[in-house]
């Protein structure tokens, strides 16, 4: 395992983009909660007070709702990742490097293990970055602070794993397909609109399906949880349905990865 993932890391980190696209993503991490509180501190300052009540106190950065809210919103930069995953395995065809291994020997379920080691150790640097960057916020905007509540709703983190490791799959299969990296971020980024405008034909009584379509599955492990302050009903829970889903759509991304490899002409 760290022989496949030190050979497919010397060859990422030589990327400009790994390094860009990466340091995007972590100041992004990093802003968004600072942004948000500014935004908030700013209605205040404008008087936007909601009936008598201090926009500062709407607890979107509080435990336990910031695992839920600051998870959904990462969620929207994971196309980032994913990106650096395309250009990775694109380049691999580009330069016939992934053909120069297999000629030194690597056999092709050691490409694809040497690639989905790299997808796993983006999606756990990420995961342990959001988690630290969850705590830290929560420990400075949380009035009363009771280490009860830090915990609850810490499962969204585990679902924001499976969620970006999931949609990284997604990009390596795409590219697997595709071959052409600005094709592939082309068709990545289109995909979700195409899913939801598909979607909105669908019949009502058949509508239930479209919960089962890969980038809805993957979105349905974390609900939008932000109706909740203006009193609509939410999901604040994981649903283990949503993650049986997502898991079955992990195998058989990963299969026809492996089907599509062994079936070509590299």
């Amino acid at each position: 395992m760290l022989r496949l993932l030190r050979i497919d890391l010397k060859k990422l980190t030589n990327y400009r983009a790994f390094w860009v696209l990466n340091i995007m993503y972590g100041l992004l991490i990093f802003s968004i909660p600072v942004s948000v509180m500014e935004f908030l501190k700013w209605l205040k300052i404008k008087g936007a007070e909601f009936e008598g009540f201090d926009p500062m106190r709407i607890p979107i950065l509080h435990f336990p709702d910031i695992w839920q809210n600051i998870t959904y919103v990462y969620t929207f930069l994971k196309i980032f990742l994913a990106i650096v995953v395309i250009i990775s395995i694109s380049n691999e065809y580009s330069y016939k490097t992934i053909r120069q291994n297999i000629i030194d020997g690597m056999s092709r379920i050691d490409f694809i293990k040497s690639k989905l080691f790299t997808i796993l150790l983006l999606s756990l640097g990420s995961t342990l970055f959001v988690f630290v960057t969850g705590l830290l916020t929560g420990m400075i905007y949380t009035p009363d602070l009771s280490f009860a509540d830090v915990f609850v709703g810490i499962e969204f983190v585990p679902a924001y794993f499976l969620d970006l490791f999931t949609y990284m799959v997604f990009a390596f299969l795409l590219t697997v397909l595709l071959k052409r990296s600005a094709l592939t971020i082309f068709i990545l980024l289109l995909y979700t609109p195409i899913e939801y405008a598909i979607s909105a034909y669908i019949p009502e009584s058949f509508v239930f399906i479209t919960e089962y379509f890969p980038l809805h599955a993957i979105n349905n492990l974390i609900e939008f949880p932000f109706a909740k302050y203006w009193f609509q009903e939410i999901q604040d829970f994981v649903s283990m349905s949503a993650v049986g889903v997502v898991l079955a759509y992990l195998v058989l991304f990963i299969y026809a990865i492996h089907y599509k490899l062994k079936t070509s002409d590299l």
